[in-house]
Order: C-alpha cells, then structure tokens, then sequence
C-alpha cells in the first residue's frame, strides 16, 4: 500500500511545479492570481514539510532496520556459541563422569591401604603387649640361652627373621601411609576439578541465556518501532498525496485563470516545436517496430530527428511543470498549456534545458536544445501531447 502511494505521489508530482511563476503576460486579474499565488506558495510550504517528514520517517525506517539485522547477526553468533557451549557441555560431562569413576578408585585404594595399616599396628601392638607381659629379654638373651650351637644357629635365624618382618612391617606402613596421603591429595583434587569445571559450564550457560534473552527483548522492539514508524509513513504518505492534488488543482485554475485571455491557449493548434527545415519526421505516434528490441510496441508521441543542439520551441504559451531527466525520455521539459493540455520534450542534450520549473513561456520561445539522452538511439526530439493526461496522436495538433 505503501508503494502505491508514493508512486502515486511521484506520478502526480510530475504534473505539479515547486516555485512561483514569474509576472506573466496572459491575460488576468492580478488581484485573482495573487491570491492564486499565494494559496499556491502555501500548499508548496506545507508539501516540501510534508515531504521532509517523509524522508526523516524513511530514514529512520533505514535506521531500524540496519539494527535489526545486526541484532539478527549476533543473534546468530550467539546461536553459534550456544552450540559451541553445548558441545564443550557434553564433553565437560563425559570428563566429569570419568573424574567420578576415578575418584571412586582412589577412594577404594585408600580404603585399603588405611585397612592394611590398621592391621599391621595392631600386630606391633600384640607384640609390644607380649614383651611387656613376659618382661625385658634383650636379643643377647635369647642367644646365650641356647642348649648347644645348633640351639644357638637356630634362635639366631629365628631372630633374623623377626628382625626382617618387623622392619618390614614398619616399611609397609611408611608406604601405606604415603599412598594414603598420596590418595587423598588426588581424590581433593578431582573433586576440586570437577567442581570447577561444573561452575564454569553453568555459568557459561547462564551468560549466553542471559544475552540471548536480551537480544530477543531488543529485536522485538526494534520489530514494534519498524511497524510504528511503517504506518506513520503511510499516513505521512497519504497527507502528501493530498497536498500533491491540492497543489495540481490550484495550478490548473491558474491555467485556467491565465487561459481567461485571448493570448491563452484554448487547445487550438500548436506551433512545431522545431523549426520547418531543421529536421525530419522519423517515428510516429502509435504502433511501430521498437529500435531496441525490433519488436511491435506502442510510441505516445512522435520523433524529430535534428543535429545535436538544434533549438527546441514551446508549442504555445504555458507553465513549465517538469524540467529534469525523465527515465526513458532522458532529459525532458513538460509545459501545462491548459486544464486539458500537457505538452513533453524529450532526449534534450545534457545541459540543454534552458527553462526551470514553474516558468511562464511563450509560443516559440526556445525552451531546449536537441540531443540522445535517455532511451534513444540518435539525435532527436520526441514530441508528445497529453489530453486530459492521455498521449494522443500530436500530428492534428501541430500546424
């Protein structure tokens, strides 16, 4: 809906002119074209603001939506991240799971080794309590007390054999204890590990939760200010139109009261808008073989072919509405004759419009000159007259 008021607005604004006329000759009351003037001049200042309203309103439409799709793509890189996160995830479980099973080893390890010095202590302990309740017996005294030498030999081995288990036994415990210590240490360890990798998992998760939340809140109004600022436009649109068509009107009763004259042009004949001599009828109006495509298609006016620089004239008297480039007619010089009549210029020379908008011409008076701008394929004028904003055949019209 828009786009066809805009359009709309572009279409029409072709028929209207954005500055006051210069004094003209046509008959008129002057008292009734100042007021016309200056209703005109008003309708003008309120269109331009209308207009700067429109252009802010597209800017800031331009504006929203950059932002929203920058928001999109950090949308998107948090996406990627939350993946990323996840695999690291699965992958901080998978290793946490393993630290569990190694923890529970160690644990087991430690269980037996506290399980093997308790035992060993309570053998010493026995050992002790026997020597004490049998009394003080030096190893010397076990081995002069000895019947014979074989007696001797044999209570020395036993001794010998005491002695190595006995140190034994404290070696085992020295490295029990050792093992004990050195377990522990590992099960603190993993489980500080573990700890450490679960917090920063979490808080990892609750980061890219917390961003994306926040972006999705962001677009959202972003989303809410686009639609607000959509159909401010519309309307913005909509009151331009208008303005456009008030404009359009009051400049056709000033046509009209321009027209009122016996100078005006009443959609008589119209004078050739090159001088005879200087050119030659190459296209006409209807029908023809279309220069670029070779194809049938349909020409709304009709061709005067002329050397680059060749003196365009107006057709008759009236208020220049359009000087600028005019998409396939390049640039073009659309005069309003009449309520009824619209005359265009087309594929003039670059730089060679010599009138300006909301100019008053005359009948004959050099308003262009020849060139091949736009959709053309040589020097030439493409003549066309609007009736009623129609293209109609020219050729009844020209003398």
């Amino acid at each position: 809906m828009r786009k066809k008021i805009l359009l709309s607005v572009l279409v029409t604004g072709l028929l209207a002119v954005s500055a006051a006329p210069s004094t003209v000759s046509w008959a008129a009351s002057k008292s009734s074209l100042d007021k016309i003037n200056q209703e005109l001049k008003a309708i003008q200042q309120k269109k331009n603001a209308q207009r700067k309203k429109v252009e802010a309103t597209k800017q800031q439409i331009a504006t929203v939506q950059k932002q929203t799709k920058d928001l999109e793509t950090e949308l998107m890189a948090i996406d990627l991240r939350r993946n990323e996160t996840q695999n690291k995830l699965d992958k901080l479980e998978a290793e946490m799971e393993v630290t569990k099973v190694k923890a529970a080893e160690a644990q087991d390890h430690l269980d037996e080794a506290i399980d093997r010095v308790v035992k060993r202590d309570a053998l010493l302990k026995t050992r002790v309590k026997v020597m004490y309740e049998r009394g003080t017996v030096s190893y010397l005294d076990v081995l002069l007390g000895a019947s014979d030498f074989g007696d001797f030999l044999t209570r020395m081995q036993g001794l010998k054999l005491i002695l190595e288990q006995d140190t034994k036994i404290l070696e085992d415990n020295k490295r029990d204890k050792d093992t004990i210590e050195k377990k522990k240490k590992e099960i603190d360890h993993q489980l500080t590990v573990y700890a450490g990798m679960y917090e920063e998992a979490e808080n990892l998760k609750a980061e890219l939760d917390k961003q994306y939340k926040r972006s999705v809140v962001v677009k959202a109004e972003l989303q809410k200010q686009e639609a607000q600022l959509n159909e401010s436009l519309e309307e913005y649109g909509q009151q331009l139109l208008a303005l456009v068509k008030q404009e359009d009107a009051k400049y056709a009763e000033r046509v009209r009261a321009l027209s009122a004259g016996s100078n005006g042009y009443k959609g008589g004949q119209l004078a050739l808008p090159i001088d005879d001599g200087l050119f030659r009828w190459s296209s006409g109006f209807g029908v023809r073989k279309d220069p670029f495509t070779g194809r049938s298609a349909g020409h709304n006016g009709v061709d005067m072919a002329a050397h680059k620089g060749t003196p365009i004239k107006a057709a008759a008297p009236g208020i220049v509405v359009f000087a600028g480039y005019y998409g396939g007619f390049g640039n073009a010089v659309m005069i309003k004759h009449s309520p009824e009549i619209r005359t265009l210029y087309g594929h003039i020379r670059e730089g060679g419009i010599k009138v300006s908008v909301g100019q008053q011409v005359d009948k004959g008076q050099i308003i262009a000159e020849v060139g091949s701008t736009g959709r053309s394929t040589g020097n030439h004028l493409h003549f066309t007259v609007y009736k009623n904003d129609v293209a109609v055949d020219p050729m009844p019209y020209l003398r």
